[in-house]
């Protein structure tokens, strides 16, 4: 769960807001309910997180190139990589 936490707080902070952003796609993107994410452990110390948006909660044909994300942490919390 610390995995899956850290990974999220990056992607998407907690100072982005909905109803801050422009236009109802981007405001859909800042929702939390608009992603899937998985999490896999690897060993003891390595989870994988991978956060991809479900584009058709946002709008008809709402494409956005590198959606989504995928990230390395360690077992202490730590990002050790993300693309």
């Amino acid at each position: 769960m610390k995995a899956l936490s850290v990974a999220m707080n990056d992607y998407l902070p907690a100072h982005i807001k909905p109803e801050d952003q422009e236009g109802p796609e981007f405001q859909c993107l800042a929702r939390w309910d608009t992603y899937r994410t998985v999490v896999m452990q690897a060993n003891d110390n390595l989870f994988f997180v991978l956060l991809s948006p479900d584009l058709s909660k946002c709008a008809p044909g709402f494409i956005v190139p590198d959606a989504g994300a995928e990230y390395a942490i360690d077992g202490q919390g730590r990002i050790l990589s993300k693309r």
